[in-house]
């Protein structure tokens, strides 16, 4: 502090935290150190208003010449920039970094100056935040160092303190996180394929007079990464993808699995129909599910996770393409920009959409067959020859008809009428030869899937349960016909001996019982009277005029309990009564009461 005094200088606050590492150091750099900040103490006193290369002389002639070039010396100014001339020598220690603790700062001008960046926009000047707060800290009594203090302290925040306060958390996290590294030679051709779609940057002209921005779907090998096929289309639709699909597999064979991201138009019911685990239209919805392309030909389907479709390799395929298919000489004046919501302008001249597709084709080639590659496993070989090198060693998977038929239909969730019918967009599906099996779908809830074709609604449509199993095919669509026609009368007919038909068959298949049978097996069901056996005994002749007297030939059964003997009685007088009326000796009564 003396030292300081004598130069000139006012001392400063003294940083215990500085001076103590300061002292744990070897003496061999706290020498160093206190040789530079003596140094630095006479370029900001003696020399301030000297030329550099008096200060250099001066300098040399009192210090030496080790550690005076200008370099050197200028250095040493930018590191003592900020700093209390009493901390100068910790400050130049090797090895050393004073933080944010050298100076006071008060928490409130703090947490003003951040929020200040917080809110600001991302180019918005640290040193405006710092005269802000500045402003602010005169009227508040706020303690607030010099701009290079600040600047350090908001230098030694963290990478990640920095990035989100400047860009937002998003973009932080985003540009923080570490890229997954992935061993590509460990897949073969046609293991996994990326799809993505992107909207081209200039105009064209689909032939109707209008300027419009196309969009490129694409399909890429992700073991090679050649472009497999491609589609131009108005806009990145569910249709168009299809088609691409298909025509991939028709070329090469049907590939293994399927990396998109979740957009509409590929996670929608025609692409991602049936899949397992979807991003959208996955639990909600109808219970019956219409099938996608990737259910029919038995593609595994895997969608990136939301805000992470760069990692697909069709988006850095789409970034290689881009200034070559945007920008080439024959786009001159249809260029459109880099904003996919941008307006054409009068001043735009489209190009033909044949003129687009053929300056595409050539791009794609080049970019299929440019040798020299460095990718990973390309070993200096085009994208097509890694491709065709993995293909060789493939078992490829042929798309039957069946499949590419399949595919090519839409799916409806639909009910089943009391008539065995379905409608779908205005047409009714449903005829005498499929209306018994339809019939058992129909009520309780039941939806069923009727797969129609989209160019041609009144061609027959297939029907299949919930679960994808087959119900009927060639489900005719019924064609509508004027009212009273002769047409009409005769369809009536024949859906009426269809119906006897059907009838007829079922009775032929369920033979009747005649009335006899009916009888005898009715018989069976009424169950024989339980029967209880009687105690043995003989029979004896009737005695009237008394009680049955017991004879010595009458032997009791052994097995009897007294509870079983019954004793023997006389007839009763309606049995004499209806005795001597049967023999004559009971007087009849007249019709006129007398006897």
């Amino acid at each position: 502090m003396a030292q300081a005094d004598l130069d000139g200088l006012a001392p400063g606050t003294h940083d215990d935290a500085a001076h103590a590492a300061y002292l744990e150091a070897a003496p061999s750099m706290r020498e160093a150190a206190s040789r530079k900040a003596e140094i630095a103490r006479f370029l900001l006193t003696d020399g301030r208003d000297w030329t550099w290369p008096a200060r250099i002389k001066e300098a040399k002639a009192r210090f030496g010449a080790k550690g005076t070039s200008l370099p050197s010396l200028r250095r040493i100014l930018r590191t003592v920039e900020g700093v209390d001339p009493i901390n100068f020598a910790p400050a130049l220690l090797a090895g050393y970094n004073p933080t944010s603790q050298r100076a006071e700062i008060t928490p409130e001008a703090w947490q003003f100056f951040v929020e200040t960046i917080r809110r600001a926009a991302s180019t918005f000047p640290l040193r405006a935040a710092w005269r802000d707060v500045r402003d602010v800290a005169i009227r508040r009594d706020w303690a607030w160092p010099s701009y290079p203090t600040v600047h350090r302290c908001w230098q030694a925040l963290d990478e990640a303190d920095r990035r989100a306060l400047r860009h937002g958390r998003e973009d932080a996290v985003r540009s923080l996180t570490l890229p997954i590294v992935r061993d590509k030679t460990s897949i073969a051709a046609l293991d996994w394929v990326s799809l993505d779609g992107r909207t081209l940057d200039f105009w064209v002209d689909w032939g109707d007079g209008r300027a419009v921005r196309p969009t490129m779907l694409a399909l890429v090998d992700v073991a090679s990464n050649k472009v497999l096929d491609y589609e131009l289309t108005r806009s990145e639709n569910a249709t168009d993808t299809v088609r691409l699909v298909k025509r991939t597999c028709q070329t090469f064979g049907i590939f293994d699995r399927l990396y998109t991201d979740n957009g509409s138009a590929f996670a929608g019911h025609l692409v991602a129909g049936g899949a397992p685990h979807r991003f959208r239209n996955s639990g909600r919805g109808p219970a019956v599910v219409p099938l996608g392309i990737c259910r029919h030909l038995g593609i595994e389907l895997r969608f990136a996770l939301p805000r992470n479709a760069q990692a697909k390799i069709a988006e850095r395929t789409f970034a290689a393409l881009s200034r070559s298919v945007d920008d080439p000489p024959e786009f001159a004046g249809a260029h459109a920009g880099h904003s996919p919501g941008a307006a054409p302008s009068s001043s735009v001249a489209p190009v033909p959409i044949s003129l687009a597709a053929e300056v595409i084709r050539r791009e794609v080639e080049r970019h299929n067959r440019e040798p020299g590659r460095r990718s990973q496993g390309a070993a200096g070989r085009s994208y097509e020859a890694v491709f065709n090198a993995g293909l060789n060693t493939r078992l490829t998977r042929v798309p039957t008809a069946r499949q590419l038929y399949l595919s090519g239909l839409t799916y409806h969730p639909v009910a089943v009428d009391r008539n065995g019918r379905a409608t779908v967009g205005g047409h009714v599906y449903g005829g005498p030869d499929t209306q018994s099996a339809m019939l058992r779908h129909h009520g309780g809830g039941k939806r069923i899937l009727l797969a129609v074709d989209p160019d041609d609604f009144t061609a027959p449509a297939i029907a299949f349960d919930g679960d994808g199993r087959l119900i009927c095919e060639d489900v005719e669509c019924v064609q509508r016909g004027a009212y009273g026609s002769a047409d009409g009368a005769r369809i009536a007919a024949r859906n009426r001996k269809a119906a006897r038909d059907a009838v007829a068959a079922a009775e032929r298949a369920n033979e009747t019982l005649s009335d006899y049978e009916i009888q005898a097996l009715w018989a069976d069901l009424t169950p024989e009277p339980e029967t209880v056996s009687a105690p043995k005994r003989r029979v004896v002749s009737g005695q009237f005029g008394g009680a049955v007297q017991a004879t010595a030939d009458i032997r009791p059964d052994p097995k009897m309990t007294p509870e079983d003997v019954v004793p023997a009685q006389g007839p009763t007088p309606e049995m004499l009564a209806n005795m001597e009326r049967a023999l004559g000796m009971y007087p009849v009564k007249s019709r006129n009461g007398s006897a």
